[in-house]
């Protein structure tokens, strides 16, 4: 992988990280929340792509550390929860509630950039309904925000070390199209979902503004505002 392609990795997990610090603010905007959802969604295509190719985690280390197990647990209560819920619907969500991993073993087999995404999306996911989950299902205002610190501190481990990991799994025609898709998506809808939080959420949009640059010294000097055109080709 280039200096380019490791940068715009390393941004698109710090906008992930940003989008779990924020998860409130993500919640209370609908149209912005579905690009969040959809943006992590192709964030964990990247996973995707790699294990088509035969990569295989190094043993889901951070899933077994403290923070990993407590995020565990509280992933299969929510997720439970979710389900029940989408099951629950008139008519039923029978689709999302399909999709839903119930399980521990779902979480502690998935390699780490995997279940970081699928922390991060549950946890959008779980505030959105919180009105809802919180009536007759158990989560509660301090469950909600130990399910977000959790997420949020899971990503926080995945720093440097991790990012090298990631980086050598990116190989191959089919997973830099999948990073040039991802790169397209921030750039053009999720930024532009950015805007609708400006006026209401100016933290949580000013973080998410400045987490989305490029972070690549020569993108840095002067050019912080917006992409250059080498985004749009996917150096």
């Amino acid at each position: 992988m280039n200096k380019d392609r490791f940068a715009r990795l390393a941004r698109h997990r710090k906008v992930q990280q940003i989008l779990a610090n924020n998860a409130a603010a993500v919640a209370a905007v609908p149209a912005f929340a579905k690009l969040a959802a959809q943006y992590q969604q192709q964030l964990g295509l990247l996973d995707g792509t790699a294990r088509k190719k035969g990569v295989v985690s190094e043993g889901a280390t951070l899933a077994k550390s403290t923070v990993g197990t407590a995020l565990i647990a509280r992933l299969v209560k929510a997720t439970n929860a979710l389900y029940l819920l989408y099951k629950a619907e008139e008519p039923a969500n029978l689709t999302e509630a399909a999709k839903m991993h119930r399980r521990d073993s779902d979480y502690t087999t998935m390699p780490e950039l995997a279940l970081a995404t699928e922390a991060t999306d549950l946890n959008q996911r779980i505030q959105a309904r919180q009105a809802d989950l919180k009536k007759g299902y158990n989560l509660n205002d301090d469950f909600l925000a130990a399910l977000a610190a959790d997420a949020a501190s899971f990503g926080t481990q995945l720093t440097a070390p991790q990012l090298a990991i990631d980086a050598a799994k990116i190989k191959g025609a089919t997973a830099r199209v999948t990073l040039i898709a991802l790169n397209n998506f921030l750039r053009d809808d999720l930024r532009a979902g950015m805007e609708l939080l400006k006026d209401t959420h100016e933290e949580a949009y000013k973080a998410l503004r400045e987490a989305s640059q490029v972070d690549d010294a020569r993108y840095r000097k002067g050019k912080r505002g917006e992409d250059n055109g080498a985004l749009s080709n996917g150096k």
